[in-house]
């Protein structure tokens, strides 16, 4: 290989921060400037023995490569992608004036390393060397796992938001904060030991990823958000007011008096949905939505009497007889609800709804429907021209039509 550049990184800046020094600094001269000048501005600075260890390599290698450069690069401060568009628009830029067919690549941690893929976008890395200076390479590579590991949303929740809604919760209530404290931690535990935490987080996240003020659902996502709160609210009020006598069940009847507001803030966002797949027309969807109101309820209507049962307020017939009734009531809902399957019927759920050809080629949507012919029609965006599709010669399948 001819063409070989001697390369090092310094991918958070230190260099340009701490002596003004813009990269990419190319040649062996201007690098033992630079590296001279972050010494005598920071002789701790591992950077600074980098850019001599690559001079070093460069002496060396040009005794037996005919065409070696050495070049150090600078990034961004904040690291990122901010850092690795910086860092490309260096590479691009170096090769312009020395085409490089190998890179030798000297870091000295973690962070830097972040440039391979860069690099090997462009030619290969013929040799990667880690300067290590008293131990520094080990310090800083954990330091960098430490950073990398707290941007995780989940660690940082863990980390910063937990401490900080105790510190809230205490600098409102005073020392009636620790009970709620107390509280909030253990609904917290009792949720993260029985898996309730992430479903938790992904449907908080979906009901607040469709709340638009434009769309005609938003009162009732805004509504479920409210009457959550007045539940967690009600729990609380409801440990407070209470005499610890049976911790066991002193807990269940706690955690009972937020069924209701559960099952009403889970009905408002199912309404919610269909009223946005009404509007996004794909109203074959409603069926769904119509059995899992339904199913809320019936589970709200057996954990509730299996709690009164659990509670001695009730008899376990009682019980019986509540399953009997949900049985009988999800197999009415299931009959019922087979008046918006649309899977096998000409009707007006199918009008908006998107249309392929077997290739997988969208050619139009539904524009209306010929009941008595069992057909739909539409116009090909391809020809412009209006056709008609009797049922045979088309299926429904995941919200869209297929015309074969």
């Amino acid at each position: 290989m001819d063409n070989l550049l001697v390369l090092c990184v310094d991918r958070d800046n230190d260099l340009g921060r701490k002596t003004g020094i813009k990269g990419p600094v190319l040649g062996r001269k201007k690098c033992l400037e630079a590296a001279a000048k972050l010494a005598l501005a920071d002789p701790t600075e591992s950077d600074a023995n980098t850019i001599f260890a690559a001079v070093k390599k460069f002496d060396e290698l040009q005794k037996t490569i005919k065409n070696v450069e050495v070049a150090a690069f600078t990034g961004h401060g904040k690291g990122g992608f901010q850092s690795d568009k910086i860092l490309n628009e260096q590479l691009d830029l170096v090769l312009g004036k020395f085409k490089a067919e190998g890179f030798v690549l000297l870091t000295d941690g973690a962070e830097d390393d972040q440039i391979i893929p860069i690099l090997q976008s462009h030619a290969k890395i013929v040799s990667k060397e880690t300067v290590i200076i008293k131990q520094a390479q080990q310090i800083e590579s954990a330091f960098f796992t430490l950073k990398e590991v707290i941007k995780d949303p989940y660690v940082a929740r863990i980390i910063f938001g937990i401490p900080a809604i105790a510190l809230l919760l205490f600098a409102v209530f005073e020392m009636a904060g620790l009970q709620i404290i107390l509280f909030v931690s253990g609904i917290y535990l009792l949720m993260k030991g029985f898996g309730i935490e992430e479903p938790l987080i992904e449907s908080l996240r979906s009901v607040t990823g469709s709340i638009s003020v434009q769309r005609s659902s938003f009162p009732f996502y805004l509504g479920s958000l409210f009457i959550g709160a007045f539940g967690v609210i009600t729990a609380y009020y409801t440990f407070l007011n209470m005499q610890v006598t049976e911790p066991i069940l002193d807990t269940v009847m706690i955690v009972q008096s937020t069924y209701l507001f559960v099952v009403l803030a889970a009905l408002l966002v199912v309404v919610g949905r269909c009223l946005d797949v009404i509007h996004l027309k794909k109203a074959f969807l409603l069926r769904k939505y119509l059995l899992t109101a339904v199913s809320i309820f019936l589970f709200w209507w057996i954990l509730d009497t299996a709690t009164l049962v659990f509670l001695r307020e009730v008899d376990l017939n009682l019980f019986l007889t509540t399953i009997l009734g949900s049985f009988i009531v999800l197999v009415i809902t299931f009959r019922l609800s087979n008046v918006l399957d649309i899977r096998g019927k000409i009707t007006k759920l199918l009008i908006g709804l998107p249309i392929y050809s077997i290739k997988g080629t969208w050619i139009g949507h539904v524009e209306s429907i010929n009941k008595r012919k069992k057909s739909i029609v539409f116009k090909n965006r391809e020809t412009n021209k209006i056709v008609e599709v009797s049922k045979k010669h088309f299926s429904f399948k995941k919200g869209k039509i297929v015309v074969s």
